[in-house]
């Protein structure tokens, strides 16, 4: 049944509501315009704020269902976890799009938010005034915000699967970001440049 929920989880993560959503709204291959992510941040940028929440909250939901469906199941909590991360693959890895998806960070929340909701709301909440008020870049926001949900929960005495599930979703969603970042290591002339004033601080980011 485990086995089941995740290969489900995975199909229901590829469903690519992002490039759905640029096609219908505006005829564009979301892919192709903007950051050329699929993901909901870009089609807020390139398609429309109320576009883009529709999105985000669709790829939340999709990260979310395989996490709520082996609870219903009384199934564990590292099927829960598992069953979510397959949901992000599918979002990263999309099997409609000839395995060329997001990056999972919307996706990812989904699955937090079923996983733990009182700790992840929290998180959110630090990631939001990371985000919005100090930093303006998301990767080091979402870094952040998971790392101390990690510590969260296991200061509330989490099961271990629940405490480390945040580092679980960093590795996955890091899969996909690995190359990009590499290149731009590579390339970057200034390195604490591209250290401090694009990873850390990103002040020209648009939302």
């Amino acid at each position: 049944m485990s086995l089941l929920v995740i290969i489900l989880g995975y199909f229901l993560g590829s469903v690519p509501f992002a490039y759905i959503a640029g096609r219908w709204a505006k005829g564009v291959d979301i892919r192709t315009v903007g950051t050329k992510n699929m993901g909901a941040h870009n089609v807020m940028l390139e398609v429309g704020r109320s576009i883009g929440i529709l999105v985000l909250l669709l790829d939340m939901g999709k990260g979310a269902l395989p996490v709520l469906a082996t609870r219903w199941l009384g199934l564990s909590d590292l099927a829960a976890l598992l069953a979510g991360i397959a949901a992000v693959l599918g979002h990263n890895f999309t099997l409609f799009l000839r395995f060329r998806g997001g990056r999972g960070l919307a996706t990812s929340l989904g699955v937090l938010l079923a996983l733990m909701l009182k700790e992840a709301i929290v998180a959110l909440s630090i990631l939001g005034v990371l985000y919005v008020l100090i930093t303006r870049s998301i990767s080091f926001s979402v870094i952040v915000s998971l790392a101390f949900l990690s510590l969260l929960a296991w200061w509330r005495g989490r099961p271990l699967a629940l405490a480390l599930s945040p580092f679980a979703l960093l590795f996955t969603m890091g899969i996909k970001a690995l190359p990009e970042g590499l290149r731009l290591w590579v390339s970057a002339e200034d390195k604490r440049d591209l250290i401090i004033n694009r990873f850390i601080f990103n002040r020209e980011a648009r939302i």
